[in-house]
């Protein structure tokens, strides 16, 4: 391996160190504590080098966004290989934003927060994909469509959030329901699936 692609590898493994720090240290103390300082000190680096790969936080929080929709991204383009159905392909996708909420929770948290706008070019790589999906469950088209897109993306993560508020040790959600928290999801979205036929 020459100087030049061993220098870029370096570059890779240091920015990818610098946004595991900061998804860990999120985990330990909430995003509210993360700081570049404490982020150099996980990675036992000083601060400026830090800064070398990032302006400030925000920008830092805002690569740790894009990084959560392509891993969101991924692990959705893995399941829709396992069926053909169309019905079947928006399950596994809101499956996939269940356990991915709950796998990667304070990064969930963070994606999703009202604090900070979505990234527009990461949500548009997905839009292409339910648009057809949709159309074949429902049929709809144009504005009709996206009202029904629209509609299932606030089900998913109201859903998600709701489910997370209220789900406590000391108040299990399954005795309450005779449900778990992944099975009540489920049936919530199963209906949500259900009703596209109506839309015909």
């Amino acid at each position: 391996m020459g100087h030049i692609e061993r220098k870029k590898r370096d570059q890779e493994n240091i920015r990818a160190s610098i946004l595991n720090a900061a998804i860990n240290l999120a985990k330990s103390e909430g995003w509210s504590a993360v700081t570049i300082r404490k982020i150099a000190e996980a990675i036992e680096y000083t601060p400026p080098i830090v800064y070398e790969y990032f302006k400030n936080k925000d920008d830092l929080i805002h690569e740790i966004i894009i990084y959560g929709f392509q891993k969101l991204r991924q692990m959705g383009s893995e399941n829709l290989l396992k069926t053909t159905n169309p019905k079947e392909k928006l399950l596994a996708l809101s499956l996939v934003h269940w356990d991915f909420s709950y796998e990667h929770r304070e990064l969930y948290q963070l994606m999703f927060s009202l604090e900070r706008p979505l990234p527009n070019d990461e949500a548009e790589k997905g839009a292409q994909l339910l648009k057809d999906i949709f159309n074949r469950i429902s049929g709809q088209t144009g504005k009709e469509l996206d009202i029904l897109i629209f509609n299932w993306v606030c089900l998913l993560n109201g859903t998600i959030s709701m489910i997370m508020q209220f789900e406590k040790p000391e108040h299990p959600l399954e005795e309450k329901f005779a449900l778990t928290p992944r099975e009540l999801f489920m049936r919530f979205m199963e209906r949500f699936v259900n009703s596209l036929d109506n839309q015909k």
